[in-house]
Order: C-alpha cells, then sequence, then structure tokens
C-alpha cells in the first residue's frame, strides 16, 4: 500500500514539473472571394419593347462578380406580358443581366408570339433581397 502510494505521489509531482507544451497555430488565410453567384433574385422589374409590357419577377441566376457590387449574368424570369390585344399572359423569359448595388438592367427574351415574331424587351430591376 505503501508502494501504491509512492508510486502514485511519484507520477503526480512527476506530471506537475513538466511544462505544458505550446502549440502556436499560424493564423488561416482569409477566404477566397466566390468569383460565381448563383441562386434566387428577389427582384421586381418591369420591361418594354415590341409592343410588349413586360411584369418580370427573379428567378434562378448566374452571375459573375466583378466587384462587390457589380455583376454580370444570365438569369430566367417568371413574367406577365401585356400585348397590344391588352391581354396578360404568364410567360418564361431569359436574360442577360447586368447588376449594379441593388439595381438590375435586363434584356428579357419571350420566345415567339403568335405571329412568329420574337419578343425582346428591355427594363430595369431592383433587387429586394
Amino acid at each position: 500500500m505503501v508502494l501504491l502510494c509512492l508510486l502514485q505521489g511519484a507520477v503526480a509531482a512527476h506530471a506537475q514539473e513538466k511544462p505544458a507544451d505550446v502549440v502556436i497555430v499560424p493564423p488561416t488565410p482569409p477566404a477566397p472571394d466566390k468569383k460565381f453567384e448563383a441562386g434566387f433574385d428577389g427582384m421586381l422589374a418591369v420591361s418594354y419593347g415590341s409592343e410588349t409590357l413586360g411584369i418580370n419577377v427573379g428567378g434562378p441566376s448566374l452571375k459573375y462578380k466583378f466587384t462587390k457590387n457589380f455583376k454580370v449574368g444570365v438569369g430566367a424570369f417568371p413574367s406577365l406580358i401585356v400585348q397590344e390585344d391588352g391581354k396578360a399572359l404568364p410567360r418564361l423569359a431569359v436574360s442577360p443581366i447586368i447588376e449594379y448595388n441593388r439595381f438590375m438592367l435586363i434584356t428579357p427574351y419571350y420566345g415567339y408570339d403568335s405571329k412568329d415574331k420574337q419578343i425582346w424587351t428591355f427594363g430595369v430591376g431592383y433587387k429586394f433581397i
């Protein structure tokens, strides 16, 4: 029993005498800034052209980020188009996007109308999200 107490005391004394190892962790480098951005745009836009008024909302997009505030890309916009006959029709538009801060310039393409004419418009939008 005495031998066990002496052994335990020696181990405890030896453990306290040894200085703790100091590990120096180098600072982590900052995460690289992502240049490509994909997601859904929470935006609302109005566009006009080809005798068509388009009301566009944000859809999926893929953008390249040049700076924090300036991005260029392409996106799909669920839209309502009003043509010369006055009827509002739902359409999906595909458009290039130029975004600065929260403002966007878009040129939606809606496909063909009933007269086999391509429908292109030009507009501006504001990104809420």
